[in-house]
């Protein structure tokens, strides 16, 4: 019996886990122009409309670069929210980020340059 459970507790610990490491391109295609796929990196054209939301995704270590002006709500799985008001030209980037979802709060299609790069994933348990 305490061989059953402990498989049952492993099956829903993996499985959630790999909810939440979940592509941002595969979850939400209709946001993603994919310009370049390679084994190193991954760069996108990432638009979203206004009132758009995605779902729940996470990126590797990535760079960003505002193609236009835009204002998102970042929504993390843990209950913490983020407002990114960027102007275009603006950029940045990030250690791999935690499962979280991105709504366009403006009242314009926001566009930026998302490029990932693959060789540092997120990891749910060695990023934080």
């Amino acid at each position: 019996m305490k061989k059953i459970l402990n498989h049952i507790i492993l099956t829903l610990v993996l499985g959630s886990a790999s909810l939440f490491a979940q592509d941002w391109a595969k979850v939400n295609p209709e946001m993603n122009n994919i310009i370049a796929d390679t084994t190193l990196l991954r760069a996108t054209i990432a638009t979203l409309e206004s009132g758009a939301k995605s779902e729940f995704h996470t990126h590797p270590a990535f760079y960003f670069y505002a193609l236009t002006d835009c204002k998102l709500k970042v929504y993390y799985a843990d209950g913490q929210t983020e407002i990114l008001d960027l102007k275009a030209g603006d950029s940045g980037y990030g250690n791999p980020e935690k499962p979280h979802q991105t709504e366009n709060i403006g009242e314009k299609t926001a566009k930026f340059l998302l490029v990932e790069l693959k060789e540092h994933p997120y990891n749910a348990t060695g990023n934080k």
